[in-house]
C-alpha cells in the first residue's frame, strides 16, 4: 500500500506539472503578480530596495479594492512581455501603450494614462529641429513602442539616425554625458525627471507620437477575469478622482485624461 501510494503521488505530481505547462507557475486566486523593470522614474522605479511610482500606487489601489495581495516581479523591460506570455506575471506596469498588434494578442484594461513622445537634447545643443537630427545618435527604450515609433520616424523623414537602444540606463544622463546626441522618450516621464533633478535638458517639441497606456493581460480565462476587474476598477478610480490624485502626486499634472491635440 505504501509503495502504491508513492506511485499515485508521483503520478498526480506529474499530471499537475503537465497541466501547468512549460514556464508557467501555479496561480493563487488571491494574488496578482505584476511585472516591472522599476527603472522608469516616476512611473515605476526602485529606491532603497523599495519599488515605488505612479504605476505602483495604481496597482496597490486596484489590489486593495479587490481584496487581492499584490506581488511585484522585477525584470528587464525588454523581457517583461516574455514573462507575461510565459505566465510568470499577470500584467506589465511600465507605461505600456495600446497598439494594433498588441490588441490582437492581449486583452487590455481601460486606459489609465495618455502622453506624447518627444525628442530631448542637452541645453545649448545645435539640434533645434527634426531635420537637425539627421545622422545623429539617438537613444530609445529597447523593445518598446518608443523603439518602434522611432524607427518609423527615422524611415519616414529619412533621418539616417544611429539608433542606440537602452534597457534600464537613464537616457537623461546618457545625453548629458555625450554618449548620445538626443533621446526619444515619453514626454511626461522626461519632463518630471528633468524638473525633479534639475537637468540641463530641453525638448524639441516634435510630438510625433501620442500613446494611450493600459495594462495588458493574456487571452485566457485568468486574463479575461483580471482584465475585466482592472477595467472596472480603473473606471471607478477615474470617476471618483483617485487616478487624477495619484497622477498629480507623481507628475504634478493630470495624465489620466486624453490630451487636447
Amino acid at each position: 500500500m505504501k509503495k502504491n501510494g508513492m506511485i499515485l503521488c508521483a503520478m498526480l505530481l506529474g499530471c499537475t506539472l503537465f497541466a501547468m505547462g512549460k514556464g508557467e507557475t501555479p496561480t493563487n486566486e488571491n494574488v496578482i503578480t505584476i511585472g516591472t523593470s522599476a527603472s522608469y522614474k516616476p512611473w515605476a522605479y526602485q529606491e532603497k530596495d523599495v519599488v515605488k511610482g505612479f504605476e505602483i500606487d495604481v496597482w496597490n489601489e486596484i489590489a486593495k479594492r479587490n481584496g487581492l495581495k499584490l506581488e511585484m516581479k522585477l525584470g528587464k523591460f525588454s523581457g517583461l512581455v516574455g514573462m507575461l506570455d510565459a505566465g510568470e506575471i499577470d500584467s506589465v506596469a511600465h507605461q505600456m501603450s495600446i497598439t494594433p498588434a498588441r490588441l490582437e494578442k492581449y486583452l487590455f484594461s481601460s486606459p489609465y494614462a495618455y502622453s506624447y513622445y518627444d525628442f530631448f537634447v542637452k541645453k545649448g545643443s545645435d539640434i533645434k529641429t527634426l531635420d537637425d537630427l539627421k545622422q545623429k545618435r539617438v537613444g530609445c527604450w529597447l523593445g518598446g513602442n518608443g523603439e518602434k515609433t522611432l524607427r518609423e520616424i527615422n524611415e519616414k523623414y529619412n533621418l539616417n539616425l544611429d539608433i542606440v537602444t537602452y534597457d534600464g540606463a537613464p537616457m537623461e544622463r546618457e545625453v548629458l554625458l555625450g554618449r548620445i546626441d538626443a533621446f526619444w522618450q515619453g514626454e511626461v516621464k522626461t519632463l518630471t525627471v528633468v524638473k525633479d533633478e534639475n537637468l540641463d535638458l530641453t525638448q524639441l517639441h516634435q510630438r510625433l507620437t501620442y500613446e494611450v497606456n493600459a495594462y495588458p493581460f493574456r487571452k485566457d480565462a485568468r486574463g479575461e477575469k483580471l482584465s475585466a476587474m482592472a477595467k472596472q476598477t480603473i473606471d471607478e478610480m477615474r470617476k471618483d478622482g483617485t487616478l487624477k490624485k495619484l497622477s498629480e502626486k507623481w507628475f504634478s499634472i493630470d495624465v489620466t485624461q486624453e490630451a487636447k491635440k
